[in-house]
């Protein structure tokens, strides 16, 4: 029974014309979050932080290996110092006379230097610091695929929601139409009766109440299905006024998990906690290459120059040898940044904790939700069943003549309201194994 009254509320929502548009993209569940996860803005957005965190890798895995470079100065200098040399100021040599014989002005060098130098330098000590700044640099990659993760988790619930939402929205205005023609009918025999004096006008004002309430709220469902069109056109990145046409055959046959199960696989799969595991492994790695800066920075070099215009040097030459460079004291600095990486380790290994305890309460209220769902569904279940089995004695009261038109229909508009709450019955308890994934990290699809 209840399969029927199922897929006979469904198969009102696929012929409801709630979206009257000349054309339509009919979408079923699980196409709707393919459609999602490959067109969602946010997920854009995420996964070019992966590919941004992928290029910072590739940067700090460079430093493992030489550096060639290459400086050039061009520079003019305003005035130069000669060296003067008087006239005999060597001596005298005979039949000669002084040496030298007339004053001597020796320029050194030129007005105009150009310094050239190409360097190829090796990092020796420093390639400890570059092997941590690499394992950070992977906890960031890391970090970046969970946020990816958490992003495609949430939207496939949110595709969930929407879809859900209208479908349950559509069955609503069906059930809103039946009550308002329920009210219509209920307004022309008050009108009748008040005619004939057979029942006072108050009776008549009371109905024609209830119709303009009947006829408010049908325009407040179609409202509500606009809204919901247009954020679930947003949320699958398409363009706003595309109108949906939803699959109704939506399965709602979901089998409740193993309890422990579930939190076993959410500390395994939850994308926040295997990002604070990656923070912690950045912050682990911090702490180590904070450790090696106490370590001399060595670098073996070897340098091929050209100069022209200094005095005293050869335009081409080489150079190549070993520095050294090193803090002999800086007023506790290095000290102060291991503390600094240590106390964001600490507070790296109590957000995991943190985290951890947070999913174990998120599943532990999903999984009661779940089953509260559950349960609904049965009493929506039975509730439909009344409605259904009472519409069938209206319908043969008023063949016998026993009752009027307005109260079958207002059985009729009762069924309607009756199946619009057992497929949302449905709908929250499938809502609620998909909120179940989100928390254990598995993008549903059902």
């Amino acid at each position: 029974m209840k399969t029927k009254l199922l897929a006979s509320a469904l198969a009102v929502v696929a012929a409801a014309p709630t979206l009257s548009a000349a054309q339509g993209r009919k979408l079923t569940m699980a196409e709707a979050v393919e459609l999602a996860l490959k067109q969602n803005r946010n997920l854009k957005i995420a996964r070019l932080g992966v590919e941004e965190a992928q290029e910072k890798k590739v940067s700090a895995r460079s430093q493992y290996f030489p550096t060639l470079s290459n400086s050039t100065i061009l520079s003019h200098i305003t005035e130069l110092q000669n060296i003067d040399i008087p006239a005999g100021s060597f001596g005298r040599v005979p039949g000669v006379g002084g040496l030298p014989q007339r004053a001597l002005s020796i320029d050194q060098g030129k007005t105009t230097l150009v310094i050239s130098g190409t360097s190829l330098t090796q990092p020796l000590t420093q390639l400890l610091r570059i092997h941590y700044a690499n394992k950070a640099a992977e906890a960031d990659v890391a970090s970046s695929k969970d946020e990816v993760r958490k992003a495609e988790v949430e939207v496939a619930l949110k595709v969930h929601e929407m879809y859900y939402a209208l479908l349950v929205a559509q069955l609503n205005r069906q059930a809103a139409q039946q009550q308002a023609q329920y009210a219509e009918e209920d307004l022309r025999e008050n009108a009748n009766d008040v005619e004939h004096g057979a029942a006072l006008k108050v009776i008549e004002i009371s109905s024609r109440a209830g119709l303009l309430e009947s006829k408010q709220t049908l325009l407040t469902v179609d409202l509500q299905i606009d809204d919901l069109n247009t954020q679930f056109n947003d949320l699958l990145g398409l363009p706003l006024d595309t109108k949906l046409e939803l699959d109704p055959a939506v399965n709602t046959n979901v089998s409740l998990p193993v309890k422990d199960r579930c939190l076993t696989t959410a500390w395994a799969n939850n994308p926040e906690i295997r990002s604070a595991e990656d923070t912690l492994r950045k912050a682990s790695a911090g702490v180590a290459a904070a450790r090696t800066k106490y370590i001399p920075d060595i670098t073996t070099f070897a340098r091929y120059s050209y100069q022209d215009g200094v005095p005293f040097l050869v335009h081409n030459f080489g150079t190549f040898g070993v520095s050294m460079e090193y803090d002999i004291f800086d007023f506790g600095r290095r000290r102060a940044e291991v503390r600094q990486e240590q106390i964001q380790l600490r507070e790296a290994e109590e957000n995991l904790q943190r985290l951890k305890d947070e999913v174990a309460v998120q599943v532990e209220q999903s999984y009661n939700k779940l089953q509260r769902t559950k349960d609904m569904v049965e009493v929506a279940q039975q509730m439909a069943d009344l409605r259904t089995e009472s519409e069938r004695l209206a319908s043969n009261q008023l063949k016998q003549g026993v009752v009027l038109v307005s109260d079958q229909r207002k059985a009729s508009a009762e069924v309607y309201q009756a199946k619009a709450d057992l497929l949302q019955a449905d709908l929250a308890y499938v809502l609620a194994r998909a909120e179940l994934d989100r928390v254990i990290g598995v993008v549903s699809s059902f």
